[in-house]
């Protein structure tokens, strides 16, 4: 009896054995895949999405050598057909901030100074013509920005905010340590508000340049830079509260995460299942305050959990460490809608920036094998090493979410002046210095067609908390939708992403029948909008469905206000 027993257990482990076999552990379904699409006629050093169209902005500073001959420093990038449209521009826009206009125009804020035969861009504000194929001229900041975040907030004005490396003009407090950051008026364009910092930010910090930003859902504004942050109140400057900070987290003493030592940022998706009342903010990689061209970057990510309380207050936790498969400087971080993160682009050693006369790379040894954070998995299981690319992707490179769901990437420079450990494959910049070839990563959930919802039909606005129905068709019909989130279209550059964020809404109703008024077939599901402003500051989105993990193509779909 008993070897009766043990046989049947022997073979059920076999059958488990050889099934486990059958499960495939490589492929883009495990592991994503990487796909060229086309040369861009300038370095995508800057992008951002274009509400609408399938269509990024690149950005560049002046670069020789383009592929089309000529010597336009922006363009539109189609992220479907690979065709590439130039942009005409007055200003140097490197290291500049981009948000967009409640209407859905591209509004690019600051730049750099005079290179080439553009012109001072410090103090630039422009928007994107679409239909004269211009970046036109609409004002003037007070102060030089360079290296400026840019922050769209509820009211629909936007912040400018970064230090400036030298004065911009006679009498100007445009130097380094700059305390001011300006807030910008869409609707009275010519000119801008000033708001002091307090007094202790900026001494608290090495370096001040693309702080990460986010507008918490209370309208107050997480800003953080290297080592050290604070809750402020945009509109005044004023602070809120001191965030702590990792200096008592022994792994993590001198991590430095802004320009040149740039990790990268996100803040994890803004849940209805907890009306909106709790925040996490993410931070990887980086460099260590000693860092140089040969250092190796950080290792780790950090996590904080901010929950508001019914009195509008805040109960802010502790910064969480995890360590990362790989180091990553330079990398970027990009919001996946099942709120999953997306690490790709960077180097493992190294800092951003030029070396002295030459222009050699500062960073070295490129990370070439993206990274999944899981959120939701149990610690010490949250990341997963993907497909590894084979286009390095340094100083000047970007990345975004494109209308499929997948990550366009773009840029890197200094692309002949790096090093690479000789046994690891790669493909260098056929151009040398900069590079023009753009990808897409398509993450493992972008292969499971089965269950990835299509929209047949959804409104083109939502108000707040708005009610409205959406129609879908997905080929397995066993499975539904089971959530239905809003992503802020994509503006990144220099490792930060500054216009990234998930809104999750509310499912009311979901009809599963197949028999959907309207489209025979179609199974339809019913949202409410989002409750108000601060939660989701209005403007155009990316509206995509999912079913469990899995997400479909998405729509663009404006927020509006009531």
């Amino acid at each position: 009896m008993c070897r009766i027993q043990l046989t049947i257990v022997l073979v059920a482990v076999v059958g488990l054995i050889n099934a486990a076999d059958t499960v495939p552990k490589t492929g883009p379904a495990v592991l994503g895949e990487f796909t060229k699409i086309g040369l861009s006629n300038c370095v995508g050093t800057q992008l951002a999405a274009v509400p609408d169209t399938d269509q990024f902005l690149f950005m560049e500073r002046p670069q020789s050598n383009h592929p089309d001959g000529k010597s336009f420093n922006a363009g539109l990038m189609d992220s479907v057909t690979g065709a590439f449209t130039n942009i005409k521009t007055p200003f140097s826009m490197e290291n500049c901030g981009h948000s967009y206009l409640e209407n859905g125009t591209v509004a690019i804020l600051a730049g750099h100074k005079p290179q080439s035969s553009y012109v001072e861009g410090r103090r630039a504000l422009q928007v994107l013509n679409l239909q004269s194929r211009t970046l036109d001229s609409v004002g003037s900041l007070q102060f030089g920005h360079w290296l400026a975040t840019a922050t769209r907030l509820p009211n629909g004005m936007i912040t400018i905010m970064s230090d400036s490396p030298s004065p911009v003009g006679p009498a100007r407090k445009d130097g380094i340590k700059n305390p001011f950051y300006e807030l910008w008026d869409p609707t009275n364009p010519a000119t801008t508000k000033a708001f002091q910092l307090d007094n202790n930010f900026l001494s608290n910090t090495k370096y001040f340049y693309y702080p990460f930003n986010f507008v918490l859902p209370t309208g107050d504004m997480f800003v953080w830079s290297n080592k050290y942050g604070q809750i402020i109140n945009p509109l005044t400057g004023k602070k809120v509260l001191v965030l702590p900070n990792w200096k008592g987290i022994p792994q993590a003493k001198g991590m430095c995460t802004q320009y040149p030592f740039s990790g990268t940022a996100a803040m994890l998706p803004l849940r209805a299942t907890n009306n909106f009342t709790e925040v996490e903010i993410m931070v990887f990689g980086g460099q260590w305050s000693y860092g140089w061209v040969n250092t190796t970057a950080v290792d780790l990510s950090m996590r904080l959990k901010i929950k508001i309380l019914p009195n509008g207050t805040y109960d802010v936790g502790q910064w969480q460490a995890e360590t990362m498969p790989s180091p990553r400087v330079s990398g970027t971080s990009v919001l996946l809608p099942n709120g999953m993160v997306l690490l790709i682009n960077g180097a493992k050693r190294g800092l951003l920036g030029d070396a002295v006369a030459g222009g050699d790379a500062m960073l070295n040894e490129p990370n070439l094998t993206p990274v999944l954070y899981d959120p939701l998995a149990s610690e010490g299981s949250r990341y997963t090493e993907l497909a590894r690319g084979s286009i390095p992707r340094l100083l000047h490179s970007a990345a975004g979410l494109t209308l499929n769901g997948t990550a366009i990437l773009a840029g890197g420079d200094r692309s002949s002046r790096y090093w690479m450990p000789a046994d690891e494959a790669y493909s260098p910049s056929s151009t040398g210095f900069a590079e023009y070839r753009v990808e897409l990563f398509a993450p493992p959930q972008v292969f499971d067609t089965q269950n990835r919802p299509a929209i047949m039909a959804c409104p083109f606005s939502i108000g707040f908390s708005d009610v409205t129905s959406i129609a879908y068709l997905i080929p397995n019909t066993t499975a539904r939708v089971t959530s239905v989130v809003l992503i802020a279209p994509s503006s990144d550059t220099h490792t930060f992403n500054m216009h990234q964020r998930i809104v999750e809404l509310e499912i009311l109703d979901s009809d599963n029948d197949n028999n959907h008024v309207g489209v025979d077939g179609d199974r339809s599901v019913t949202v409410r909008g989002p409750p108000n402003a601060n939660v989701a500051p209005p403007g155009p989105y990316m509206i995509f469905l999912l079913s469990g993990r899995t997400w479909g193509p998405a729509q663009w779909i404006n927020v509006v206000r009531s």
